[in-house]
């Protein structure tokens, strides 16, 4: 059965998500006190904080398959979205902020969809999310194109840093 937008709301990724989002706003506003989130609109351009530095979507830690623990070893890349359309790797968002436990990781949207069009060879298809690094996965039932890179990876883009305790000054 196909799931829908109406069946993630309220899930357990969704809510992590939405929790991920809240405290990022409020470590962003300690920096930024004119942040604010994205209005409805915005959001559907992949867009959940604006600064101004700029425009931001940010991303919870995520599992590599799922069922199992969150991590940050591995950064799951979005080209295409689960109805085929693009993906939040090219939404109109100026930096993308990954969550880590002690930091979120900003960097530039449009450096790292270079990144990974240069690391990932998506036509080169795999059948479960773990072989997806570097490589194309598409979920079952799903339009999506996916694929994964390393944190070393992100780092080549030498991201801003956001300390999660605000007592870390970057």
């Amino acid at each position: 059965m196909k799931k829908t937008f109406q069946d993630w709301i309220g899930s357990e990724s969704f809510e992590n998500g939405q929790q991920v989002e809240t405290e990022f706003g409020t470590l962003l506003k300690r920096r930024y006190p004119e942040a604010r989130e994205a209005t409805l609109e915005e959001q559907f351009k992949h867009i959940d904080w604006i600064c101004n530095k700029g425009s931001i979507d940010v991303k919870a830690m995520k599992a590599v398959s799922r069922g199992s623990e969150l991590q940050d070893q591995l950064i799951w890349l979005e080209f295409k979205n689960k109805v085929g359309d693009n993906g939040w790797l090219y939404g109109e968002q100026d930096y993308i902020a990954f969550e880590y436990p002690m930091q979120y990781r900003i960097v530039p949207r449009i450096a790292l969809a270079s990144l990974a069009e240069y690391l990932c060879d998506i036509s080169d298809m795999v059948d479960h999310a773990s072989k997806a690094l570097y490589r194309g996965y598409t979920r079952e039932g799903m339009a999506d194109l996916l694929s994964m890179i390393t944190t070393c990876d992100l780092m080549t883009l030498n991201p801003q840093q956001l300390p999660k305790d605000a007592s870390v000054q970057d």
